[in-house]
């Protein structure tokens, strides 16, 4: 009797993983015949089973293409297949960037380049290393992430691979965008789309159009990012790639934000967080529920403002560990799927058509002898049993190895959450020091002024209402910080009219004045770039308040084509500055030298002591 294997095949894959196998023998992947093709050699089985995890799963099904990951791994390593390998620990790394583990990503990507060195695969170091860039990004060290970029670019240029350099050019651009340099990160992006569109590749076509968009929204022209982003949209839906459509929405939503459309913002939110729930993207739900608590809120809805801003709450500092203990504990159960679905599916039927053989040839050469063929059975039957013994403990020992990763990514998100919340400290140390800590200097000059001269009645009432005002101002900061709010002032008037608020507050009634000069500030500049220049600008005021023993002071503020220049001169007692340290310990010198260095500026002081202080600093806008 003749059995039909492909039925057999059939049968158990609908029996076993309905879902996944109705599709495959729907679509008769080819990629997915050659990896269970037993007769080919193993790199091609490894190569054809990377491509089936990429194509049908990473940007999808992200959960099972882990599993998938973990399977195509232990494969390579167990045959020495070191190509192969260096390829798997690539596609873990890029699952790991998605959950959000940018330790074990970067881990995985540093021992793939070193495989990829010691095969000399020029192509594979190029992918590596632009990876690792990405892993420089994600902790905000754009200048690392830039270098490993552009020694990728380079090297994907040397070897014409226009994939690769496409991927790479909408990193770079992504650099000058987190830089606030729209223009240029467009140019970069428009490269990045060109060449993607030349090669009809339309998932680094849409990367490129997501990125304009949000490029077009920092320079306000939101009809023009929407457009972008719908093109995006499409070619999302078309291709069923969810990572793209969660993105998209997610600059959708960002979009409207900027224009206060709430319904919009939950409309798109909404769409952005259902997709990254399926691929279990942490930064994208993060991001969804950032957007649903400011529409929200913006609605006067409070109960669903409240609800987000908790799951807000819990996301970002459980971003490491109940989310991702969820996330490992779908990985262990799509691993038990595959391997049960991929693995043991296509073992049975080996083990099947061994034993058909088997039965053929002993028929063949000893006839049809009853004991002879007993005792076969019987050997048989023992060596199923073992091999059924053996892959259960396997797969116990895969389940202790997945228990024991799950344990150590637990410890890690702990540890990531102390440092986030050690972060937040010092910034709020920062901003007491900075804002109230200017505020509380002047009132103590103006209150030592009135201790220590006699002045009449009237010059009195206004110092003592001077003092109030400013005492009032420190409590009115200490609150607005206690809410998670940056300066008032900043946010509704802008820089100018904030550094001349604080100029007037600042000065005392006989001893100290001090003068606001500006040209050029017509307009005002980012809202994250004009509080760190006030914040710049305080700390400057509170050391001549503190230190200069000035009478008078004049501040600076010129905005010159694309370069804002500050310089802030007192009449003060002044020091030798060749003997100033910039990491002297404290807040002052060193604090205000930090802001500079962050905004890409230069930091000059001039001074001598009895001669005065003058300090000057640019900075590119």
């Amino acid at each position: 009797m003749q059995v039909n294997v492909t039925n057999i095949k059939i049968s158990l894959c609908l029996i076993l993983f309905p879902f996944f196998c109705f599709s495959q023998i729907q679509s008769k992947d080819s990629l997915l015949i050659i990896w269970e093709n037993t007769k080919l050699e193993d790199a091609v089985r490894a190569d054809a089973y990377n491509d089936f995890i990429t194509e049908n799963y990473f940007e999808s099904k992200t959960d099972s293409a882990y599993a998938m990951a973990l399977d195509l791994f232990d494969f390579s390593e167990a045959r020495n297949l070191k190509k192969q390998k260096a390829d798997a620990l690539i596609l873990l790394g890029g699952i790991e960037h998605i959950f959000g583990d940018n330790t074990k990503a970067s881990k995985n990507f540093g021992l793939s380049l070193k495989l990829y060195k010691e095969l000399n695969d020029i192509r594979g170091q190029a992918n590596a290393i632009n990876n690792l860039g990405v892993s420089y990004r994600k902790i905000y060290n754009l200048d690392e992430a830039k270098k490993y970029y552009e020694h990728s670019l380079e090297l994907s240029e040397s070897i014409k691979d226009t994939i690769l350099i496409a991927q790479t050019l909408v990193n770079i651009g992504n650099i000058y965008g987190w830089r606030y340099k729209s223009d240029k990160a467009i140019t970069y992006y428009e490269e990045s789309l060109k060449l993607s569109r030349a090669i009809k590749n339309e998932q680094k076509e849409a990367l490129a159009l997501i990125n304009i968009s949000n490029s077009y929204i920092q320079k306000k022209e939101f009809e023009k990012a929407r457009s972008y982003t719908e093109d995006a949209i499409r070619i999302g839906n078309s291709i069923g790639n969810y990572n793209i459509l969660a993105h998209a929405n997610n600059v959708l939503a960002l979009g409207y934000y900027k224009q206060k459309d709430y319904d919009n913002i939950i409309l798109a939110a909404n769409e952005s967080l259902f997709y990254a729930e399926k691929i279990s993207s942490l930064a994208m739900i993060d991001g969804a529920y950032f957007f649903l608590f400011q529409a929200y809120k913006g609605k006067r809805d409070f109960d669903l403002t409240i609800k987000y801003q908790d799951l807000r709450s819990d996301q970002r500092t459980t971003i490491d560990d109940i989310s991702t203990v969820q996330t490992l504990e779908k990985i262990k159960i799509d691993n038990h799927r595959t391997q049960d679905s991929l693995i043991n599916i296509n073992n049975t039927l080996k083990l099947g058509i061994k034993h058909k053989n088997e039965k053929t040839n002993l028929v063949l050469a000893w006839g049809v002898s009853l004991l002879i063929l007993s005792v076969l059975t019987f050997i048989v039957y023992r060596n199923s049993k073992r091999k059924q013994h053996k892959a259960k403990e396997e797969r116990q020992q895969q389940i202790a190895e997945k228990e024991k990763l799950l344990k150590g990514l637990e410890i890690s998100s702990i540890n990531a959450m102390i440092r986030g919340q050690e972060k937040e400290r010092q910034r709020i140390a920062s901003d007491l020091h900075d804002s109230v800590g200017a505020t509380l200097a002047a009132a103590r000059l103006q209150f030592e002024y009135l201790m220590k001269h006699q002045i009449n009645d009237e010059d009195s009432k206004d110092l003592e209402k001077k003092i109030s005002l400013l005492l009032d101002n420190a409590y009115n900061e200490t609150r607005a910080m206690a809410h998670l709010k940056n300066s008032g002032v900043m946010a509704k008037d802008g820089l100018l009219p904030a550094v001349e608020k604080l100029a007037k507050n600042a000065s005392s009634k006989n001893e100290l004045k001090f003068e606001v000069q500006s040209f050029g500030l017509d307009q005002r500049l980012e809202n994250a770039i004009e509080i760190l220049i006030f914040r710049i600008i305080q700390e400057l005021v509170t050391n001549i308040i503190k230190h200069a023993r000035a009478t008078h002071a004049i501040i600076h503020l010129t905005n010159y084509e694309n370069n804002l220049n500050i310089m802030v001169e007192d009449d003060g007692v002044g020091f030798d500055s060749k003997q100033l340290s910039k990491t002297t310990k404290g807040m002052g010198i060193s604090s205000i030298d930090r802001r500079v260095e962050h905004l890409e500026g230069q930091l000059t002081i001039e001074s001598e002591i009895n001669n005065g202080t003058t300090i000057i600093i640019d900075i590119p806008v």
